[in-house]
């Protein structure tokens, strides 16, 4: 009996099985782990730069103190969901996504040496992407935008960026850390589920709730910080929010440990676990 097109495609799976999206997995971790270090670098500049400007959006959000918690922070990790949404759908080099490459590690795919290789690269790329993007910003004059004013009461995009990089400096070393694990356990968690889909809406659809829920609990992403913190110490220097100093030093302390939390919520929490329910599946 002859079978239609349209029978085929309504037996198709809505989304690839947990083997089926380990094996894709492995072999996207094969490509990064292998690919050409000017293109690696080039990919992760622009990763830096989609993460800032969903940073940068979601601050505008924020700027309006007239919402309430809920409602900010809600609506922030809604806007902030554009980063991740450049990063899958139009394909660049993101440090905390590539955490997932562990699996192509513990499969034998890669070596030890082409994944730190990638992540140092890429690393260093989504920064360098990040003050790129921060040079652009004090270039457009949009740190006076006022978000809300009411009375003598204004609180400007400026007044924002100084008090986010102000409140992820202020956290203790502990607290950054495990909430870099969160972070990137919802993040990696959003990569695989993109994984699974078969179309763009899959991806879309899946990456934004994962990354709503991580900026609304207030998670430490490492990309994200890169761009967050350096923004708020220049908008500091240029007069911004009055009675707060940030340094150099404090940005770069949050921005190390919530990098070694976003490994650990990366590689082990998301990808160690999956590599472990489903490599035996895979290798048949």
């Amino acid at each position: 009996m002859e079978v239609s097109k349209e029978d085929v495609l309504a037996t198709k799976p809505d989304c690839l099985s947990g083997a089926a999206v380990l094996a894709k997995a492995e072999g996207i971790g094969v490509n990064k782990a292998t690919m050409d270090v000017g293109r690696m670098f080039v990919l992760a500049l622009m990763a830096g730069i989609q993460i800032g400007l969903g940073a940068l959006f979601m601050t505008y959000v924020k700027a309006d103190s007239s919402l309430s918690f809920t409602a900010a922070n809600v609506l922030g990790g809604l806007c902030f969901a554009l980063g991740l949404l450049c990063v899958i759908v139009a394909g660049s080099e993101l440090f905390t996504g590539n955490s997932l490459m562990i699996i192509a590690k513990l499969s034998g795919k890669i070596s030890w040496g082409g994944l730190l290789k990638n992540w140092v690269v890429v690393w260093v790329g989504n920064f360098l992407g990040s003050l790129i993007l921060v040079g652009v910003i004090v270039g457009c004059g949009l740190m006076g935008t006022k978000g809300y004013a009411s009375g003598d009461v204004v609180n400007t995009v400026g007044d924002q960026m100084v008090k986010v990089a102000s409140g992820k400096i202020n956290l203790s070393a502990g607290q950054i850390f495990f909430r870099g694990i969160g972070c990137n356990l919802l993040v990696c968690l959003a990569v695989w589920m993109g994984f699974c889909g078969r179309t763009v809406i899959d991806k879309v659809f899946t990456s934004i709730f994962p990354v709503m829920a991580f900026v609304a609990m207030g998670f430490e992403h490492c990309v994200a910080n890169m761009f967050f913190l350096p923004m708020g110490i220049v908008a500091n220097s240029m007069g911004y929010g009055e009675g707060i100093t940030l340094t150099w030093a404090g940005a770069f302390y949050n921005i190390g440990l919530a990098t070694l939390g976003n490994i650990v919520g990366g590689a082990i929490f998301v990808g160690l676990v999956y590599w472990l329910a489903y490599h035996k599946k895979a290798e048949k």
